[in-house]
């Protein structure tokens, strides 16, 4: 009798846990996606190519949801760069002229993103992101001694520090904001 109930259990654990897999969730309706290309409002002109190419290289590598032309498609997701901010992040006295010397700045990339059920003609989310990267202009990103994503690893440990310096924080901050749309994605289910 207690296998029985044991094995009953499990058969039980494991229907329900599928039920929660990685799609589990998303309506039943929806198979795939149409991703027009992102739409840049900023005068970055290149942002809004490489976040267009990192984003797709994602999707089609976490495998989310098939990408299809408009004409097959059951959603479609419009991505939107609204701004890119270069800021700066921290200063430090100069001794020598008695101004503020700023040491890091600090670029921020806002995007809006709106993911829509074409068969119900509804939205499914409506959101803005907003990621960023530090980096310093007197030294190149992969040795300013900078943690550029605060991911923690420093210049030759962290594989995405490398580059001029601000090209490379801006692609630290696409490729943050490319893993923020997927997860965005990925928690409605």
């Amino acid at each position: 009798m207690f296998k029985f109930v044991r094995y009953i259990f499990i058969l039980f654990l494991i229907s329900n846990c599928s039920f929660y897999s990685f799609k589990g969730s998303i309506p039943a309706h929806i198979k795939n996606v149409v991703i027009p290309p992102i739409v840049n409002k900023t005068s970055e002109y290149t942002v809004a190519t490489i976040l267009n190419e990192k984003f797709l290289d994602l999707m089609l590598l976490e495998n989310i949801l098939d990408i299809v032309s408009y004409e097959n498609a059951d959603s479609k997701l419009d991505i939107t760069v609204e701004s890119v901010t270069d800021k700066p992040n921290v200063f430090s006295a100069d001794n020598s002229s008695g101004f503020e010397v700023v040491n890091e700045w600090k670029v921020m990339i806002k995007v809006d993103m709106i993911w829509i059920d074409l068969i119900n003609n509804e939205e499914i989310i409506n959101k803005s992101i907003t990621e960023w990267s530090t980096y310093n202009l007197e030294a190149d990103i992969g040795s300013d001694l900078i943690d550029n994503d605060l991911d923690g690893l420093i210049d030759s440990e962290d594989s995405d520090e490398y580059g001029t310096p601000k090209e490379g924080a801006m692609r630290i901050a696409i490729d943050k904001v490319s893993k923020r749309i997927i997860n965005e994605l990925t928690s409605t289910w």
